[in-house]
């Protein structure tokens, strides 16, 4: 899927380069070597698959600022393809809750600096507490999940 592979060829991680290997792994885990013990044949078979399945996630958890990184690497088609994969694969909708959160996240920090409260009285007990109000954040609640990452990283229609 090339939403993922984007993540993985954009990382430095060192471990971003055990994607393909761990897939060509997955498919034929005594390739190059000789396998001593049957079990050994299923630990490898399956660490390799599984290890090609979560690394995107753990790629894109160690990029410093993923959306700057990332800004304008992904076509629509790229993030619709990813999008829909959610609905069949757990792993896929797992990275993009992560993605999802990240960008909360990133939200948040930079509408902290837009911030204003309102003045309460000295002898509020409750003071300012709940009370913040931004004025820079948009509600993307009525977006689709597509929509939004399209927004994230910057992909022209």
């Amino acid at each position: 899927m090339k939403f993922l592979e984007i993540i993985i060829d954009n990382s430095s991680e060192k471990y971003a380069k055990l994607y393909r290997p761990a897939y060509k792994a997955s498919q034929n885990p005594d390739n190059g070597i000789t396998i001593q013990n049957k079990s050994a044949y299923h630990v490898i078979k399956d660490c390799a698959y599984i290890a090609h399945l979560y690394l995107p996630i753990y790629v894109f958890e160690l990029y410093i600022d993923p959306f700057n990184q990332l800004k304008g690497k992904f076509k629509r088609s790229d993030i619709e393809e990813f999008v829909e994969s959610t609905k069949t694969k757990k792993v896929n909708e797992h990275l993009l809750n992560l993605i999802l959160s990240k960008a909360e996240k990133n939200i948040s920090i930079e509408s902290k600096k837009d911030v204003t409260t309102s003045n309460f009285e000295p002898n509020d007990p409750y003071g300012e507490y709940g009370m913040e109000v931004s004025h820079n954040q948009t509600s993307n609640t009525s977006n689709s999940k597509t929509e939004i990452l399209c927004e994230l990283f910057s992909v022209s229609n």
